[in-house]
């Protein structure tokens, strides 16, 4: 005699499930598949598994005899798949890589989509949050890597590589007039950005913080309030002619960042670290930020 192990499997499933058509979806597989399965495992033991009265898959004494026998093996068989399935996952690295949304530029999205050509075996899970909440889930365990700018609080708790400058400016609505005379009231800022500022000066503004710089450029372009973008984003993603630069007003001027890859002492991964500090370019003296205009 000779059993074929997945009519078994079929078989089990269907007592386990109690019909056909569950079996089949548990399975994956067609109800006919299973059907099939089951009709050819009769004909190799010999016996009917199944009463095919009334539409439902009761066992006959001699199914319930094989359940017995077979369900140890199937659930041992499950548990060498699963523990099987384990071992093949056990070697696998979860890189995960926090990005500020200020520096998230088209070089910075192209390393990320060359690092996964390059590193096939590694799951690339990817944040986009502010620097402050980067360094907080770095310190946390919850970052590997985060590409940012480090330097917005006092004490240093990272490592830091830095990479290249990014211009900040003030843009508004071209048919927003701003001049020294007149006030702004509101500012369209993406979340923890308020740590580039000076936070004294903004104290009488009303202050719009949001999560994503595409809802803060459509605002602007809706005349709503002032924004602070980086200059990679308004050139590549907006059309220019419906933004100016904020120029010569006395609270509101250009900020220069320079993004970086900072990560925490006790992390490790350092040749991820080194190629993504090669891929990225990066710089050799430190940028303070600076008045831009």
């Amino acid at each position: 005699m000779k059993l074929q192990f997945d009519y078994i499997v079929s078989f089990v499933t269907v007592v386990d499930e109690g019909s056909f058509s569950l079996a089949a979806k548990k399975l994956g597989k067609s109800q006919s598949t299973v059907s099939t399965a089951i009709q050819n495992l009769e004909a190799d033991l010999g016996v009917e598994l199944f009463n095919r009265q009334g539409g439902k898959a009761t066992t006959t004494n001699k199914g319930k005899q094989f359940y017995e026998l077979s369900y140890s093996l199937v659930a041992k068989f499950k548990d060498l798949m699963t523990k099987a399935d384990h071992l093949a996952t056990a070697d696998r690295i979860v890189y995960r890589v926090g990005v500020d949304p200020m520096v998230f530029n088209q070089q910075t999205k192209q390393a990320l989509l060359d690092f996964s050509e390059t590193f096939h075996n590694i799951d690339l899970v990817i944040m986009t949050k502010p620097s402050f909440v980067l360094g907080d889930y770095l310190m946390e365990g919850k970052l590997d890597l985060a590409i940012g700018n480090p330097y917005y609080k006092g004490e240093l708790d990272f490592h830091i590589d830095e990479l290249f400058p990014v211009n900040c400016w003030w843009v508004h609505h071209k048919e927003l007039v701003i001049d020294q005379s007149r006030d702004v009231n509101r500012l369209l800022l993406i979340d923890g950005c308020e740590q580039l500022l000076n936070v004294s000066k903004l104290s009488s503004k009303n202050l719009w913080h949001l999560d994503d710089l595409s809802t803060i450029t459509d605002l602007c372009c809706d005349k709503k309030g002032i924004a602070l973008l980086p200059e990679h984003y308004i050139q590549t993603y907006y059309r220019r002619e419906q933004l100016s630069l904020l120029r010569g007003h006395p609270e509101f001027y250009g900020k220069k960042i320079c993004a970086s890859l900072f990560w925490a002492e006790h992390s490790d991964f350092a040749p991820y670290r080194k190629w993504f500090k090669n891929r990225l370019k990066p710089v050799t003296t430190q940028l303070a930020p600076e008045v831009m205009i």
